[in-house]
């Protein structure tokens, strides 16, 4: 199926989440990046969501699907309940949704954001015979949804080596890390210092200011840095900031328990919550150093590649695709669930100022070489150009 238009091709992107997470910041900035010469955005969304408001910024088309909503992630491995499946397959009017979008905006190619979105499209592109490929964000499995899936799709862009498919073959999965735009996630020390300064109106200046940004949830294993302050007590000059909000009922009530703990504890004056923040390049900038306690696998942490893109060094465990984006030279992997070994990277950094410093250049380097948004556009770019070419 092609369109008038023979030199350019309409592509529908495809994602339910219903906030804004690291897959939808990702799928953003592809959509501001991505050659519209060559290619026509439309996204299908939730019509309704913070996601949806974003893209309307963008030069893409909304298009309102009744998509199944994000999973409630609470197990370690296992990242689906048969209550998930059955609410997914409860919603397959939406293939329909899909079929006639499809038919009336001609779609060339089908880009799915997540697994459950995937599958949907995956039969819509066989009926209309076009190709269909996904963003694979996730580093745990799904068991016999993923080889469903995989024999659905015409291509798969893996975010790291550790979300490949040991199953599928080498030549279907191409390994494309997030990218992040380099210049424009820059703060100015203007805006540093003017957050600082609301955020830690007595702190000194010298004081190390390390943090987490992420959404709030138990896997992210922030209580093991709250416990992590409590072991650094003693140390005056290390304030930790907790960076974001809570999105499902259990995540509301870990924020709850978390600033309980920290009362419990008696390190108010060393943590700060600042909720969710929706420019996090400032706070980010901000931070001397950036942590990444996950419990659970995590494909690509874009936390992790912006940290590394403002030159901030990373304490992370060696979980999925944290231990492939973290190296010796810019930052330290600790055992999860552990604050000693979290408490003890902090302490180690936050008295050599020189090591700390080192790291982050090192940090930009990395990023500079593997997380352009540049590059990681014109990559994706040539898989689209791949698949029309072939399908």
């Amino acid at each position: 199926m092609k369109t008038s238009d023979t030199s350019k091709s309409n592509i529908l992107y495809l994602d339910s989440g219903s906030g804004i997470g690291g897959g939808q910041r990702s799928l953003l900035l592809l959509l501001n990046r991505l050659d519209k010469a060559q290619f026509t955005p439309f996204v299908g969304c939730l019509g309704d969501s913070a996601f949806a408001a974003e893209v309307e910024k963008t030069a893409a088309r909304v298009i309102p699907l009744s998509l199944p909503a994000a999973h409630n992630k609470t197990d370690k491995v296992k990242r689906f309940t048969f209550h998930d499946l059955f609410e997914d397959f409860r919603q397959l009017q939406v293939i329909f949704e899909l079929h006639r979008a499809v038919q009336r905006h001609t779609i060339n190619l089908i880009h799915a954001n997540s697994l459950s979105v995937a599958l949907l499209g995956g039969i819509v592109a066989k009926i209309n015979r076009i190709p269909i490929l996904m963003h694979k964000r996730y580093a745990t499995s799904y068991g016999i949804l993923d080889r469903l899936c995989e024999r659905l799709l015409h291509r798969v862009i893996l975010v790291s080596e550790a979300t490949r498919w040991d199953f599928a073959s080498a030549e279907k999965q191409t390994l494309i890390y997030n990218g992040v735009d380099l210049d424009a996630f820059q703060a100015s020390p203007e805006e540093v210092a003017t957050l600082r300064a609301e955020l830690f109106p007595d702190a000194p200046n010298t004081a190390i200011l390390v943090g987490v940004v992420t959404r709030i949830t138990p896997e992210k294993g922030i209580h093991f840095l709250v416990r992590a302050m409590r072991e650094l007590k003693g140390q005056k000059d290390v304030k930790l900031l907790i960076v974001g909000g809570p999105y499902f009922q259990k995540d509301v009530d870990y924020m709850g328990a978390l600033k309980q703990e920290v009362t419990d504890l008696g390190i108010e004056d060393s943590v700060i919550f600042t909720g969710f923040l929706s420019d996090t390049r400032i706070v980010t900038s901000l931070l001397d150093l950036v942590l990444v306690p996950s419990i659970i696998p995590e494909a690509c942490p874009r936390t992790i590649i912006e940290a590394m893109a403002v030159g901030k060094p990373v304490i992370a465990t060696p979980l999925g695709g944290s231990k492939e984006l973290v190296t010796v030279g810019t930052g330290i992997l600790v055992p999860p669930e552990d604050a000693s070994a979290v408490a003890e990277a902090i302490a180690t950094l936050a008295t050599d100022r020189e090591r700390l410093a080192a790291m982050g250049t090192a940090a930009r380097d990395r990023a500079v070489q593997l997380f352009s948004s540049e590059k990681n556009t014109a990559l994706t770019e040539t898989v689209y150009t791949e698949l029309l070419k072939t399908y």
